[in-house]
C-alpha cells in the first residue's frame, strides 16, 4: 500500500474547521480533554449548555460528535474513523509541517509552554487548509 492511499480520507478538513470554531467559541485548556470548572458553583454558561473549554482532542471529538464527547464506547464505526482520520492528520500536519515555530506530536506541541489559544486555532485552521489542498492534488 502506498503512503498516498494510507492517508485519512472524508472530510477531515471540515472537521478541523469545526475544531477550530468550538475553541474560538467556548475556550481552549492545554489539559484534558474538557476543563469542567470544577470550583464553579455551576451557575455558569458551561454548566448550563454542557460546552466546556476543550483541549484540540476534545474539540475534535464535539467536531464529529456534536458535543463534548468524554468516552468512545458506543459510537457508529463512520464516527470512529472520522475522529480517528481527523486527529491522524493533525497530528502528522504538526509533525511534518508543524505550527507557531514547532514540530511535535498533538500533545508535545499542545502543551509547550507559552501556547496561545490562537496558536492553537491556526494550526486547526492550517491543517484543514492543507488537507483541502492534498485532496485536490489527489483527485487532479
Amino acid at each position: 500500500m502506498s503512503t498516498v492511499s494510507a492517508l485519512p480520507t472524508g472530510n477531515v478538513h471540515a472537521v478541523l474547521d469545526r475544531a477550530a470554531l468550538y475553541l474560538g467559541r467556548y475556550g481552549w485548556t492545554p489539559t484534558n480533554l474538557y476543563d469542567t470548572h470544577d470550583a464553579c458553583p455551576a451557575k455558569c454558561a458551561c454548566h448550563r449548555t454542557g460546552t466546556y473549554p476543550a483541549s484540540i482532542l476534545g474539540a475534535i471529538r464535539a467536531a464529529v460528535f456534536g458535543r463534548p464527547r468524554w468516552y468512545l464506547t458506543g459510537i457508529t464505526d463512520a464516527d470512529q474513523h472520522a475522529y480517528s482520520a481527523a486527529v491522524e492528520w493533525f497530528n502528522t500536519y504538526l509533525i511534518a509541517v508543524g505550527h507557531a515555530g514547532l514540530h511535535a506530536p498533538v500533545f508535545d506541541w499542545e502543551t509547550l509552554p507559552g501556547r496561545k489559544p490562537a496558536d492553537v486555532i491556526e494550526a486547526l485552521c492550517a491543517a484543514a487548509i492543507a488537507y483541502r489542498r492534498h485532496t485536490i492534488r489527489r483527485a487532479a
